[in-house]
């Protein structure tokens, strides 16, 4: 079991159930999230307006903010970039549990996933709808996207990492 693993469950028991609770039928609103059993305050990283990007430029993307890892990620999957995408995730024990695939846990399980998933260009459009920092060390993004007609639903834990974030935990699932 990694060191982290506590602090890590901590956090997502104080965040993931009241964004699934609130955030799934908020409508888009962000007022159902606002500060809801956080560890810390959160800030917004930027405006909470939804922000539709298929190329993003290097100073939208906010090379060091929670946003920019999102919007890179989402980069990376439409340029059907695995080695991109893969470098997002914490290299130890990124995990990402994505709609209809196994659960994946560390570089190698993210690369066989996103291997298997991405087969080369993504066609599709992505809205960044909530972007919050929760203390130092954490932050959420919570996105929406469409693909091949499908809606879809991001859910983002980040971790600092340096000078910037990278991906700790993804959770996709379909939008009903």
């Amino acid at each position: 079991m990694h060191k982290i693993f506590p602090r890590r469950s901590l956090l997502l028991a104080a965040i993931v159930p009241v964004l699934f609770a609130a955030g799934c039928a908020s409508g888009g609103g962000t007022e159902a999230m606002g500060g809801a059993a956080s560890p810390g305050a959160p800030t917004s990283d930027m405006s909470s307006m939804p922000m539709e990007s298929g190329s993003p430029t290097e100073t939208m993307m906010g090379k060091n903010t929670p946003r920019g890892t999102v919007q890179r990620y989402f980069a990376a999957l439409k340029a059907g970039n695995v080695d991109d995408i893969v470098k997002l995730f914490d290299a130890a024990d990124g995990l990402a549990a994505l709609q209809g695939s196994a659960t994946a846990e560390g570089a190698d399980a993210l690369r066989k996933l996103y291997q298997q998933t991405v087969t080369g260009p993504q066609s599709g459009s992505y809205t960044i709808e909530l972007s919050e920092r929760h203390g130092d060390q954490y932050a959420f993004v919570r996105s929406s996207s469409e693909q091949d007609s499908q809606s879809y639903r991001e859910f983002f834990i980040l971790e600092k990492s340096g000078d910037g974030y990278k991906i700790d935990q993804l959770m996709t699932n379909q939008a009903a």
